[in-house]
This record gives C-alpha cells, sequence and structure tokens, in this order.
C-alpha cells in the first residue's frame, strides 16, 4: 500500500502536482509587481547570498520540490541537505545565490513550500514512533497538498496508500449502500484486482464483516495467485477489532484500522495482526517547521 516511487518529478503526475501547489502558489504572489522591494532597493539587481535556517528540530522534507522551484527562477543551490534528514535548531538546510529580486520574490513560496512539508514528515515520524515495528502508518487522502502531502508522510516514514481513484480500488460505505446485490458487486470488484495496487473494502460494524467473509469464502477463487485483499476496519473500538481480526487474518486478508485515529490515542490500536493504520491527522493537524531565510550581500 506504499507507492512512494511514483512521487517523483519524473513521474508526470507528481509533477503536475507541483506545478499546482508551488508554481501556482508563486504566481499567485504576483513575484513580478513586488512594489516593498521595489520601492526600497529599486531594480534589485544585484547578486546576493541567501540561507534557509531551521528553528526547531525535526524531519526535513521538500526539497526536490524546492531544487526544482530555485532551478526555474535560475536561482543557484551551493549547498542543500537531503530529504528526509534529521535537521536541529539553528542548522542551514540550504544556501542560494541569484538576484535579490528573484529570491526575494521567491522567499515566501519557497518557506512555505519547505515548511509544509517538513511539519508533515517530523508529524509522521513522531507519531510512528507509537506503533510496533512492521505496522505501516499510512497518509489519507485528506490532505491540503495532495500528493506532496503523501511524499512528505514517506520522507517521515510513512505510507501513501491510494495516490488517485485510479491507483487501487477502495470500496467504502456509499458504494456498498448504492450496490443491489453485494455478492454480485463483489465478483467484478475481485475480477479487476489484477488492474490496480490493491483491492481495499471499509466496513464499520463488526456484522458487516462477518457478512463480507462468508461471501469472500465462496469467490476468492476469483482472485489470482499474488492478488491479495485489504480490509479497513473503519471507527472500530479495540474490543471490536480483536472480535473480527483472527477470521480475517486466517482468510489471508490483511487489515487496516482508520477512523479517529490520531497520536493521542494511536497506542491503544497496537493489536496484533494488524498490518497498517490510515490517520488523516498526520497531514491535517501537522503544524509548519519553523524555518527563516537571511539574505547576505555577495
Amino acid at each position: 500500500m506504499d507507492a512512494h516511487t511514483q512521487l517523483r518529478l519524473t513521474n508526470k503526475l507528481y509533477l503536475k502536482a507541483v506545478l499546482l501547489y508551488v508554481w501556482g502558489a508563486y504566481l499567485l504572489d504576483k513575484p513580478g509587481t513586488d512594489v516593498s522591494t521595489k520601492a526600497f532597493l529599486g531594480a534589485a539587481s544585484q547578486k546576493v547570498k541567501a540561507r534557509i535556517r531551521t528553528n526547531e528540530e525535526g524531519v526535513l522534507a521538500g526539497m526536490q520540490e524546492a531544487e526544482w522551484f530555485l532551478k526555474k527562477l535560475k536561482i543557484k543551490i551551493t549547498e542543500a541537505k537531503k530529504d528526509g534528514s534529521k535537521i536541529k535548531k539553528g542548522e542551514d538546510i540550504l544556501k542560494i545565490e541569484g538576484r535579490a529580486s528573484a529570491i526575494l520574490g521567491a522567499e515566501r513560496t519557497l518557506l512555505n513550500l519547505l515548511q509544509r512539508m517538513s511539519g508533515v514528515a517530523t508529524k509522521t515520524k513522531r507519531v510512528s514512533t507509537k506503533m510496533p515495528k512492521g505496522v505501516k502508518l499510512l497518509a489519507t487522502r485528506k490532505t491540503l497538498w495532495g500528493l506532496l502531502d503523501k511524499r512528505a508522510v514517506t520522507l517521515g516514514g510513512g505510507g501513501t496508500h491510494r495516490l488517485h481513484l485510479r491507483d487501487a480500488i477502495l470500496i467504502k460505505e456509499n458504494h456498498i449502500t448504492l450496490a443491489s446485490n453485494l455478492k454480485r458487486s463483489l465478483k467484478r470488484t475481485l475480477r479487476r484486482a489484477d488492474q490496480v495496487r490493491f483491492v481495499e473494502i471499509e466496513f464499520e460494524s463488526p456484522d458487516e464483516v462477518n457478512e463480507f467473509l462468508k461471501l469472500y469464502k465462496k469467490i476468492k477463487k476469483l482472485l489470482r495467485e499474488g492478488d491479495g485483499i485489504v480490509v479497513m476496519l473503519d471507527n472500530f473500538t479495540p474490543r471490536d477489532i480483536r472480535n473480527v481480526i483472527q477470521p480475517l487474518i486466517q482468510a489471508g486478508i490483511f487489515v487496516e484500522l482508520s477512523g479517529g485515529i490520531n497520536e493521542r490515542n494511536i497506542s491503544k490500536y497496537n493489536i496484533a495482526g494488524v498490518s497498517a493504520i490510515s490517520s488523516g491527522s498526520i497531514t491535517s493537524q501537522a503544524n509548519n517547521l519553523d524555518f527563516s531565510m537571511q539574505v547576505d550581500k555577495k
């Protein structure tokens, strides 16, 4: 359930996300009309050096995207730490050279990018330390920055889950509600398992799980060898999870937990047999890591 290798600028879909969230933010800032710089410094064509410094410790993320962004602006990178690095308060993570107007015009977009992605990576790392080894912490699609958030999660040690609607089959409550015949719908789904990274079905009660297991025993032969299926237990209590997890494992099904799981309560869900836990909180509740930029005359 991890597709971090697709979150690279060589992937057209990921590049499109970077154009949307990074380049789009830069254009919306109207850098060519920076009245502050023009009023105070005139053309500001002099060459300067600048450095990005972290004001708190954490996990660095967003450097791949930052390097792409600076290259588009013809701003030279002279030193740069790597994505996924552990960083301490007071460290310089990036040093650059270029025209003052270009660097000042890019400052806020660059800082927002690094602060956001590093904040998500740091949050992911912190939450994952509260989980047993072998259980993967997954991002959800409840994100502010889409695929960039998902990449930040992977740099903090988590997994991606689905990247988009074509990436995997995830049957949720509303799908089940609209199905006129659950068995027929499940058959149709399993026949397509080899076309996607994984197939997952969400359930909200032990009764739903038990009903599914009865059907699954009859139709699992539709899966090709090597194809697996995942069941998501959504908003289950730890007690209910323990009551249904063994029959799922015995059926060869991977178990994911989701729904209301966050940094404060995740240790309650350290239950044997769970393969993954997805949590929207690692992106929606992540605080930006504090960075600042210092410009020096060259």
